[in-house]
């Protein structure tokens, strides 16, 4: 599954390969999360799981960002317009759009193989940064070489900020092989904690004071093994 995953990665990071002369006149700006600053600085060595479960999270929210600001697809199409491009690569075939709707940036970005839609990103975000939410979904089947019987891979995630902090959910669904989901807070003081659910059952969690201490609970097991540092 990483092996099919990457492919499609591969072939999107090099859609968005150029370089760029056009200046366009409204170009997107997303939101980048640094979950790591928020984090109390000895969670990396005294609570490595917890530390590196939170750092996965931030970097497949940071991913999205090379699809919601991708002037220089937009710069070097060969249909150009202020806010819709499209460009091919071979057989695939690459499409993004946007649009500014009063404080709201939305986007969607599509690429095709030999015709057929393969991968395809959608989403919003608040102009100021405050909140946002996007989904993928590619369908391997699209691709043949013996990839017909894959399921759909779809990808939900959702953000938003307020007065105490950041709250976020993410949910990765690849059909009937496996639904996993991610609910995180984190606390402007440094204090947090999120869930970890695979196919329905609550599978880890962790809990953090803004002083560093907290816990970490593996709920496979009977009764659930609870970590605390």
């Amino acid at each position: 599954m990483k092996k099919i995953i990457y492919l499609f990665l591969a072939v999107t990071l090099w859609s968005c390969s150029g370089d760029s002369e056009t200046e366009v006149p409204f170009e997107p700006t997303v939101t980048s999360f640094n979950f790591e600053e928020r984090m109390p600085q000895n969670m990396q060595t005294e609570a490595p799981i917890v530390y590196y479960q939170v750092m996965a999270m931030q970097g497949q929210m940071n991913a999205v960002g090379a699809f919601m600001t991708d002037t220089e697809l937009l710069n070097n199409s060969v249909n150009y317009s202020r806010n819709n491009s499209d460009r091919s690569y071979g057989e695939f075939s690459v499409d993004y759009s946007y649009d500014l709707i009063g404080n709201k940036y939305q986007f969607i970005y599509t690429i095709t193989y030999q015709g057929a839609v393969y991968y395809t990103i959608e989403g919003w975000q608040m102009a100021d940064g405050s909140a946002g939410s996007w989904a993928s979904t590619v369908d391997f089947d699209t691709l043949g070489m013996g990839m017909e019987n894959i399921p759909v891979y779809t990808t939900e995630v959702s953000w938003s900020y307020h007065a105490t902090g950041l709250h976020m959910e993410m949910s990765f669904d690849f059909g009937d092989t496996s639904q996993v989901f991610y609910e995180m807070s984190m606390s402007n003081d440094g204090s947090g904690d999120y869930t970890y659910t695979q196919n329905g059952d609550l599978t880890y969690s962790a809990s953090w004071n803004a002083n560093g201490t907290g816990q970490w609970t593996n709920h496979m097991t009977s009764p659930p093994i609870v970590t605390y540092w």
